[in-house]
């Protein structure tokens, strides 16, 4: 009886020491996502009990058991979060037992952190688990009805994408933002159950490049080929060179057309700092191997010509207006028509080439190789992401 007492302790020890290394290995980094930027006043609600915290010395300054609908502000001294104000430039929201937080109406899981900036706004920043936030992420990238294959192989890109931008931006507030400028993300409130399996399928898998986190761009439609990160970035490595992409032709966003009204591009121009009178043409200068614009010249009506990066032209404009820097330019007058292809930057992974790919069945490791040639697939664990 002592001997099996004995053997169910050690067995029981066993599995205690085999469970905490295994939560040690499994536990997902936290990223800092900025959901709010430069506001002068946000709204927080929280479902259940939380404390609030002094960011810089954790001092507990309130707990309650619940939050209703409270607007958070900037005073003179520090933040103002309904009636308390705390005398301090930063304060921590930290939901306890899984209770929901809300800013601005929106869900999320994990921490939110409140900061005051020079300009007495406030910028509020969900640190939140990495694989959680990819979940958060994926719906508003891709369609959470697309094959399985696609959404997996989009899960694994975005969190390669995060990680790249922790280590980039490790000495800064924030790592990435919640918009169209790091990977657009919504919290606990746009988590889908299928894009959620995607997620849960490929944990903590990244790609790398040399034992280095690849920055792995994707964009919706590349048009027919990808664009060497080279031409926009600091990024000539081979997996970033771009490719020949048979697969997004039935893309809704393949070709499309834009009229333009040149006064309005005149007074585009003008407002970044471009002196020009009103257009009377524009042309293409150069293009890179892609087919994509580098160089526009631009000639008012009084015979004065100034040149500009196809990439600043299209940021000046919108780069949701000039869908992508592949197009032609056809004169109307005083107008304009630019003719198409592609949507995005261009650079890795075309969204919709992935969904094609995956309709041939191809599986998400051989859509991530095509895009990106010479990427290794790697648990994230095994890297030293200092």
């Amino acid at each position: 009886m002592i001997k099996r007492h004995i053997a169910l302790a050690l067995l029981v020890c066993s599995l205690c020491v085999w469970i905490s290394g295994h939560e040690a290995v499994a536990a997902a980094p936290a990223i800092r996502v900025a959901v709010t930027k430069d506001t002068p006043q946000l709204t927080v609600f929280i479902r259940g009990p939380y404390r609030i915290l002094d960011r810089h010395n954790n001092a507990v300054l309130a707990e309650e058991r619940t939050l209703r609908k409270t607007s958070v502000t900037v005073t003179e001294n520090g933040i103002r979060c309904g009636t308390d104000e705390f005398l301090t430039d930063g304060i921590k929201i930290i939901p306890r037992r899984d209770a929901s937080i809300y800013i601005d109406g929106r869900r999320y899981s994990g921490e939110i952190d409140i900061k005051r900036r020079s300009n007495d706004a406030i910028v509020a920043i969900n640190i939140v688990d990495l694989e959680r936030y990819i979940k958060g992420v994926l719906y508003h990238e891709v369609s959470h009805r697309w094959p399985i294959e696609t959404l997996k192989a989009q899960a694994v890109a975005a969190r390669t994408y995060a990680l790249y931008r922790m280590q980039v931006n490790k000495d800064a507030d924030y790592d990435v933002t919640s918009d169209i400028y790091s990977q657009v993300y919504g919290g606990k409130s746009s988590e889908r159950y299928r894009t959620n399996i995607a997620v849960n399928r490929t944990k903590d898998l990244v790609m790398t490049y040399n034992g280095k986190i690849l920055p792995a761009y994707y964009h919706a439609t590349c048009g027919g080929m990808t664009e060497n990160a080279g031409a926009l970035w600091e990024h000539a490595i081979p997996p970033l060179r771009g490719v020949r992409c048979p697969f997004c032709r039935q893309s809704p966003h393949f070709q499309w057309k834009k009229n333009f009204r040149l006064k309005d591009i005149q007074d585009k121009l003008n407002a970044r700092g471009y002196d020009i009178g009103l257009i009377k043409t524009i042309e293409v200068i150069e293009r890179n191997p892609s087919g994509r614009i580098t160089t526009l010249r631009i000639t008012a009506r009084d015979g004065k010509t100034i040149t500009i990066a196809g990439k600043d032209f299209r940021d000046i404009i919108g780069p949701n207006i000039i869908k992508s820097n592949n197009y032609e330019v056809v004169m109307q007058g005083y107008y304009m028509d630019l003719l198409g292809k592609g949507w995005g930057h261009g650079v890795g992974m075309c969204q919709w080439g992935a969904y094609f790919m995956a309709q041939q069945r191809y599986r998400y490791d051989a859509i991530l190789q095509y895009y990106y040639p010479g990427m290794a697939i790697t648990d994230y664990h095994r890297l030293n992401l200092d």
